[in-house]
């Protein structure tokens, strides 16, 4: 009973103290240019990516009727050429999201700041109501009792009391909403933050994306001497080149593999170590990878691994060098078989330390990262095939 007395007496002096609305919400002043200028960048943003996405929606038709037209060196050329201009649009979207991203944080950050303010104005609100509280003696309720002239006065003064506490239980309330509000607006900062990484992320994959679309061109019209001819004459190469390759593995994977099975130096084959670091620059490109540039021709039947020239190249685990050739797809390349139907392929070879039929073992290397072949950069086109046929590396490699 005393607590609730000394409340009422509490809520009584503050009342006289101040005016009765400075119980309730108080929205902070902020600048509406600032604010404006937000939303008018935020509705121009949208539009603009509004009108990029109708631009690369025709890009993606002009891409999907090219893809269904005959191989020809004219034709793959506008190919690349109008998924570089696609892709340059992406990277513009990717732009335009960002800072419109930017432009709803600050919206946020706003918010944030005017449901900031609202929580402290009533937390220092119902501090004073407590700091009076507790500063008043036990007294001071007959003062009011026997200080009135009238029980009339006295029941008009307990009114008064009621009033000021539905005052300041409102002020809680809105306490309790503004906390809600403001952990909601940090939520959504959040989220917006999230968001603007992911867009900041496919800025980066577009922009890496655009660099290795122009370099395929670039190759492609320097491998074909822009001819027409030279074109048909790779492309027969190619072909013949994974003819050879099929044909060696069938022949020489029984062979190799019974050695391989006799030494005691073989060890665990099953698990294939890296054949270069692939936490320095990544992966370009995964197998089958939908966004290889000549992926038209032919599939991706590998990972590419982007790396200065002259990087070392290990073999992924004990086995036998089948053969090290040079192509006009894969330029200088080493096959090594191992056992359990494997056999790993390493191409774009700047060098090779290897020779036909000599063992090797898992991390000895083998040669070293270039460009040599049909390729955009140094890199090393890395396969795996089992019994003969491409498959996805990253089932066999071990985490790095």
């Amino acid at each position: 009973m005393k607590e609730g007395k000394h409340l009422i007496i509490g809520l009584f002096l503050l009342a006289l103290a101040l005016p009765s609305q400075s119980f309730l919400f108080a929205q902070v002043d902020t600048s509406a240019d600032a604010i404006g200028t937000l939303n008018l960048e935020i509705d121009l943003k949208r539009n603009s990516i509004d009108q990029l996405n109708r631009q690369i929606d025709v890009y993606e038709t002009k891409i999907e009727e090219k893809q269904n037209e005959a191989a020809s060196l004219l034709g793959e050329v506008e190919l690349l050429e109008n998924r570089i201009a696609k892709t340059e649009l992406d990277i513009e979207a990717a732009e335009a999201s960002i800072d419109l991203t930017n432009a709803e944080i600050a919206i946020v950050a706003n918010e944030i700041h005017d449901q900031e303010e609202v929580l402290n104005r009533d937390r220092e609100m119902i501090a004073e109501v407590l700091r009076e509280v507790q500063v008043l003696g036990d007294g001071f309720g007959l003062q009011i009792l026997f200080g009135t002239e009238s029980f009339s006065q006295l029941f008009d003064e307990l009114e008064r009391l009621e009033n000021v506490s539905t005052d300041l239980k409102g002020a809680a309330d809105h306490a309790r909403d503004a906390r809600i509000k403001l952990e909601a607006k940090h939520a959504s900062s959040q989220a917006k933050k999230e968001q603007l990484l992911a867009h900041e992320d496919s800025l980066v994959e577009r922009m890496t994306l655009l660099d290795e679309e122009q370099g395929a061109k670039e190759a492609l019209v320097s491998q074909t001497r822009n001819s027409e001819a030279e074109f048909r004459l790779l492309l027969n190469e190619v072909n013949q080149e994974q003819t050879f390759i099929n044909q060696q593995i069938s022949a020489l994977q029984a062979e190799i593999e019974g050695r391989l099975n006799q030494s005691d130096e073989v060890g665990d084959s099953s698990i294939l170590s890296w054949p270069i670091n692939p936490t320095v620059r990544g992966i370009s490109a995964t197998f089958h990878d939908p966004t290889y540039p000549f992926r038209h021709l032919f599939e991706h039947s590998g990972l590419d691994l982007p790396a200065p020239t002259g990087t070392p190249v290990s073999s992924v685990a004990p086995g036998y060098v089948a053969w090290t050739r040079k192509g006009r797809l894969y330029g200088n390349y080493i096959m090594v078989i191992h056992t359990n139907g494997v056999a790993t392929l390493y191409a774009h070879l700047s060098s090779i330390n290897v020779s036909p039929d000599q063992f090797v073992a898992r991390g000895q290397q083998i040669g070293a990262v270039g460009s040599t072949g049909f390729s955009t950069g140094p890199h090393l086109h890395f396969e795996v095939r089992k019994n003969g046929i491409p498959t996805n590396p990253i089932n066999y490699l071990i985490s790095y």
